[in-house]
């Protein structure tokens, strides 16, 4: 294997271009097949609730005063957000959901298709369900939530979280990009094209001129013979260089 000339290789791939045409659109095309056809719609819906101040139901606030954040309901919620985050995922509060809802799913599945985040330095934490029904994320989202906050009262006698986000039905799925499939998959023909043809002139030791003969032989060229060819538009003979 010689040497590969990069003007030899940008001749190969001129010359080829019509295929490399061709492999770009039919891999556009699978990628527009593989998005509209083979992928299978997925919607997420997301509520966000904040860790207020700690209250309880049977203790009435005299005074507007008396309604303020303290420091000491800061530290406290600090200190539950993982806690809280991992309630939301347990098995207790998925199975409640299910039921309520009437979903057909296990708890795993459930729990596999919940997510949930609390923010750094933050007091928010947010509960993201995806689904392959909108509405249905959005329910799920919405009943977690009510659930949680009834499981932490019952849990901890406290009433400390405000729903700030209501999870609403999403319109457009989240994992299906068409126009950014289509030219992802082009890319991949445009390159896996290009590399065939690569591959081709690399391990081609055809001779096709002078110049292969010199690198060869390691001998110069001293003269090429031409062909002589009958032309049949006017009877006249032609040359053609002999390869």
């Amino acid at each position: 294997m010689e040497e590969l000339d990069i003007i030899e290789l940008l001749y190969a791939l001129k010359k080829r271009i019509k295929y490399i045409v061709i492999a770009v659109v039919v891999f556009a095309i699978i990628g527009l097949v593989y998005s509209k056809f083979l992928v299978t719609p997925m919607y997420k819906s997301s509520t966000t609730f904040v860790l207020s101040k700690s209250t309880e139901n049977n203790v009435q606030v005299e005074n507007a005063s008396s309604e303020a954040i303290t420091q000491n309901d800061i530290t406290l919620n600090s200190k539950l957000v993982s806690t809280y985050s991992e309630i939301i995922k347990s098995k207790t509060i998925a199975k409640e959901v299910i039921n309520s809802l009437g979903l057909d799913m296990t708890v795993e599945e459930f729990k596999s298709n919940v997510t949930v985040t609390s923010k750094d330095d933050t007091e928010l934490i947010e509960i993201t369900v995806s689904n392959e029904n909108g509405k249905i994320a959005a329910d799920i989202a919405n009943s977690l939530a009510e659930v949680f906050r009834e499981k932490v009262y019952e849990v901890y006698k406290i009433d400390n979280l405000s729903i700030i986000d209501i999870a609403e039905e999403a319109i457009e799925p989240y994992n299906i990009g068409t126009v950014k499939n289509i030219v992802l998959f082009a890319m991949v023909g445009l390159v896996l094209s290009c590399g065939v043809i690569f591959l081709i002139v690399y391990f081609d030791d055809t001779i096709k001129d002078e110049k292969d003969i010199e690198a060869l032989l390691n001998i110069p060229v001293i003269a090429s013979i031409p062909k002589l060819e009958d032309n049949d538009e006017g009877g006249f003979f032609k040359w053609k260089k002999v390869k």
